[in-house]
């Protein structure tokens, strides 16, 4: 029987949940006489592990090291007609590939699908917190974007070239929109695809590990990319909150040097105060902690830098 799903792991940081994400895919993908690829380097250890139940191949040293060129790497020569695109970190159910493959043979305008993820947040080995339905697909339907874990019509992915390797970032919903484009369907499934392991976030630690490795500048090199196209409207719609976030905090600076100047703007900048520290407490209470609701902004804001930074000089870094 040959294979009727190819699935692609981009092991792009090597997560040390790789071992459970390929125990997952083993027995979601059994069924259907799966194949799995790993995209990696084999001096990883995470990764030379996993070359005992999966190939392994070297990232393509003529493409860019991102999660987009190292996925399109992994899906290269496939025959299955779907390819399952999962992260290194997350736990794919079983019920999820039968449906989703069940779907997609049913329906042959649908070039993508997945379903609900949810994120497992753990520290010392202990599950400290869970988001459901983290990109909020909610009851299922035709969405905009899929992510961390997903099923694509091969001929349809081939067709409109892949995933973008100049992205460090967003190649997903950049893909996700190309394929409505060609008149493809984008849909989610009515329950859970997959859960998403990964450290308590937001954290200083994480903001500053997607600073330096230009994952804060993937909405911003695909704005650059998209400009002067009808994609554009739509990709700056998606960044509004962390643009609007960066805008107000760039708003105070002048404020603040303007009331030692003229202490006439000493309102303006009292009033700004407020407005943040409004937003502070809303989110505290969201995130019922006033540490997390300060770190989420502080997120937001660090993004909203990254994409403008990334916007106009056209770098990751």
């Amino acid at each position: 029987m040959s294979a009727r799903v190819r699935t692609v792991v981009a092991a792009w940081g090597a997560s040390s949940r790789l071992a459970a994400a390929l125990d997952a895919i083993e027995r979601a993908t059994a069924p259907f006489a799966g194949e799995t690829v790993v995209v990696g380097e084999i001096a990883q250890p995470a990764v030379a592990a996993g070359a005992r139940r999966a190939s392994v191949v070297a990232p393509d040293p003529a493409q860019p090291s991102t999660p987009g060129a190292h996925r399109n790497r992994g899906a290269r020569g496939a025959e299955a007609p779907y390819l399952l695109f999962a992260d290194d970190d997350v736990v794919v159910e079983p019920e999820f590939v039968a449906q989703a493959l069940a779907r997609l043979d049913a329906d042959a305008q649908v070039a993508g699908i997945g379903g609900r993820i949810h994120e497992r947040q753990w520290r010392d080995g202990k599950l400290v917190r869970e988001i459901p339905d983290l990109h909020r697909s909610g009851t299922g339907g035709d969405v905009e974007m899929l992510a961390a874990a997903w099923v694509a019509r091969r001929a349809a992915f081939e067709a409109v070239g892949g995933f973008d390797p100049r992205l460090p970032a967003e190649e997903d919903v950049e893909l996700c929109l190309r394929l409505q484009g060609a008149g493809g369907r984008i849909v989610a499934l009515d329950l859970r695809a997959a859960y998403h392991d990964c450290r308590p976030r937001p954290s200083l630690a994480e903001i500053r590990r997607r600073w330096s490795s230009g994952l804060f500048a993937g909405q911003g090199l695909l704005l650059r990319q998209s400009w002067g196209t009808p994609l554009f409207a739509r990709h700056l719609a998606r960044q509004r909150l962390y643009l609007a976030t960066f805008a107000y905090a760039a708003l105070g600076v002048p404020l603040a040097w303007g009331t030692l100047v003229s202490p006439a703007l000493g309102a303006a900048f009292g009033a700004w105060t407020l407005g943040a520290l409004a937003t502070w407490a809303v989110m505290a209470v969201k995130k019922r902690s006033l540490g997390l609701g300060g770190l989420s902004i502080l997120a937001w804001l660090a993004l909203g830098a990254g994409i403008v930074r990334s916007w106009v000089t056209g770098s990751a870094r």
